[in-house]
């Protein structure tokens, strides 16, 4: 029953979600490949470069194995880096000497080791931290590199009594972490930037910054709030540098897992805080406010490190859904991020995990998942490291990374030349700045509805124009496909091997109808096209369809506002949306734009203002409009003659 259990983990997402959707096409699986301390690699700085590589191959090798789909790679530990920077020493992790050139950059080759597995890779940095005072030193003998603060900028450092850290309070400080992702986000093909919690020192801050606080801090202003003002325009800086360079780039931040325990701080930002949960009160402590990064719009998703039980003072189950609500209201994903590492260490068992598994899909903003932390404590450790069985795997499937689709981009056509030369598959495109994703329906799956919205049918990702069938795939026993991906991860049209090309279609009868007003909420509504897999609803605040509120993905013809809790918090007046319809091997093809007012009430507008004015009245709790003869329903239905 223990090996049972065990394995049981590594089914991971789909095994235990009976009575859910069982092969979600979209989730995030990352991994935490932690390298400050040597935690997950390298394992030791002594055995070289090609020692190194062949162990963080065998860590992306098992992301693979257990169908990951996103690595956060450690890059910049302690204002150190594991890249060819242009502003800070090579780290000591590489070879027990701070600023020693390793002789091969191991961003580039796990960026280039990442996406030949179809694997996305994030740069993750601690933006303040720099090093320890007395015993273990994160930095290394610094006292012989000059790129090392402590010589160019000895001003920059505070000191307590174990850590040392960069002053958040000074603005070169704020200019030359962004100076960094800078240098990061356009010399290496990242495909996300993250942060986690280092921001002023765990353990509070009292005088150190008073140097910083004489200075800067303006005399109207608390000094809590002052310090919670230096790590917020960071976050708003780096998100501003990423947008004007690489806006693809996705950029997270891992805070500590619970935001306040002062409802008082809570209640002035109309936000009510899980109930019965205690423990350390981070907005004060390390100044850390996910919050107001979320209302300032300046990051793409939150991985709260919620590394607790289900139960208990801490409770997993409610603080996965306080944050899921909360990154829900701002049009923001919510990633939980997992302690798999306390499996190992025996305080959690495999029943904890699993049931943290579950219900993450019951997290409804648009995109759950989960990050693990660390890679080692669930790829390599002695009691976790089993080998799947078949009745396992067959739950265990595929799934790509949820999009960032609030955000403009251009249309992409389909691949062309699709064809297959004994076990490899290949095609041509256009565009030189996009990756594909791969399906194969068994036969007797092909009519199927909506059969390519199923992660189950999705057998890889490839960042070239080939990909290498798995075994038992072939031209004659499946349906192989090809569709094309951004760097957002949006999907575009699929397709097929061996077919000649549909005809698209886009869908009609879009309700509300154009110029409607309505009150949230409501339901919109769509014809059905009977060739489409799936839709892509889209929802804006302009008629060009640039400043996306919200973008679904969907099989359904209709949607619910109320899925979407930042919508109860636009200002009234007009919206724009339209819908998206996919059909395999035929295109994408939108439909008409729609706008919407939103208002305190429903209203059906008169389209010849001669018209006299509809009558509306209620009749067994459902409102109805008559209008020149015609009773309608609130969403524009005819009801009768």
């Amino acid at each position: 029953m223990k090996r049972l259990s065990v394995l049981f983990i590594f089914a991971l997402f789909a095994m235990w979600a009976i009575g859910q959707e069982p092969y979600p096409k979209r989730e995030m699986r990352a991994t935490w490949l932690t390298t400050v301390a040597n935690i997950d690699w390298p394992l030791s700085y002594t055995v070289g470069e090609e020692a190194q590589k062949k162990e963080l191959n065998a860590l992306l090798d098992a992301c693979v194995k257990f169908n990951m789909n996103t690595v956060l790679f450690h890059i910049r530990p302690a204002c150190d880096a594991l890249y060819k920077s242009n502003y800070e020493p090579w780290s000591s992790y590489l070879n027990n000497g701070r600023g020693v050139d390793p002789g091969w950059d191991p961003l580039q080759y796990c960026i280039d080791e990442c996406h030949k597995r179809g694997l996305t890779c994030h740069g993750w940095i601690n933006p303040y931290r720099y090093g320890k005072r007395g015993g273990y030193d994160w930095t290394g003998n610094d006292d012989t590199t000059q790129l090392n603060y402590k010589h160019t900028h000895p001003e920059w450092l505070l000191y307590y009594k174990n850590d040392i850290y960069l002053d958040p309070g000074q603005p070169e400080v704020l200019q030359q972490i962004k100076t960094v992702v800078g240098d990061i986000i356009n010399n290496y093909d990242v495909d996300g930037i993250l942060m986690d919690d280092y921001f002023y020192p765990y353990g509070g801050t009292t005088n150190q910054d008073a140097a910083s606080v004489a200075k800067y801090k303006p005399d109207d202003m608390n000094v809590g709030d002052w310090r919670r003002q230096n790590v917020n325009k960071m976050i708003k800086a780096v998100y501003d540098t990423i947008q004007a360079v690489k806006p693809w780039v996705t950029f997270g931040v891992s805070p500590f897992g619970i935001w306040t325990t002062d409802s008082s701080v809570a209640s002035k930002r109309g936000i009510t805080l899980p109930y019965n949960i205690t423990g350390g009160n981070m907005y004060a402590e390390i100044y850390c406010d996910p919050v107001a990064w979320l209302e300032e719009g300046t990051v793409d998703y939150l991985s709260p490190q919620l590394y607790w039980k289900i139960g208990g003072g801490q409770d997993y189950k409610k603080l996965s859904k306080w944050w899921g609500d909360i990154c829900n209201r701002f049009g923001k994903h919510f990633y939980s991020s997992m302690a798999l590492y306390r499996y190992e260490s025996g305080e959690f068992s495999a029943t904890e995990i699993r049931n943290q598994l579950v219900y993450n899909r019951t997290v409804k903003d648009g995109a759950p998942g989960a990050v693990f932390y660390n890679t080692r404590a669930w790829s390599n450790s002695s009691k976790l490291r089993v080998n799947l069985t078949k009745e396992t795997a067959e739950f265990y499937k595929l799934a790509l990374p949820p999009a960032i689709n609030w955000k403009p981009t251009q249309e992409r056509v389909m691949v062309e030349n699709l064809a297959i030369n004994a076990n490899t598959l290949s095609w041509t495109h256009a565009d030189s700045d996009v990756h594909f994703a791969v399906y194969a329906i068994p036969n007797d799956s092909i009519n199927l509805p909506h059969i390519y919205s199923r992660g189950d049918m999705l057998v890889g990702v490839s960042y070239t124009n080939s990909f290498l069938l798995p075994a038992g795939i072939t031209a004659t026993s499946h349906q192989i496909a090809v569709s094309v991906l951004d760097k957002y991860n949006n999907e575009y049209a699929l397709r097929i091997l061996g077919q000649t090309l549909g005809e698209p279609k886009a869908t009609s009868g879009l309700l509300p109808a154009d110029g409607y007003t309505r009150k949230l909420p409501f339901t919109f509504t769509w014809n059905e096209v009977p060739e489409a897999d799936s839709y892509i609803i889209q929802f804006a605040k302009d008629e060009a369809m640039t400043q996306i509120v919200f973008a679904q993905e969907l099989t359904d013809t209709s949607f619910e506002t109320k899925l979407r809790k930042n919508l109860e918090y636009l200002p009234l007046g007009d919206y724009y949306w339209r819908v998206k319809t996919r059909i395999p091997n035929a295109g994408d093809t939108w439909s008409a734009i729609q706008k919407v007012t939103i208002s305190l009430e429903d209203a059906v507008e008169d389209i010849n203002a001669e018209t006299p004015k509809a009558e509306k009245w209620i009749e067994n709790g459902q409102v109805y409009i008559m209008r020149q003869g015609t009773t309608y329903d609130m969403l524009g239905n005819t009801i009768s003659k």
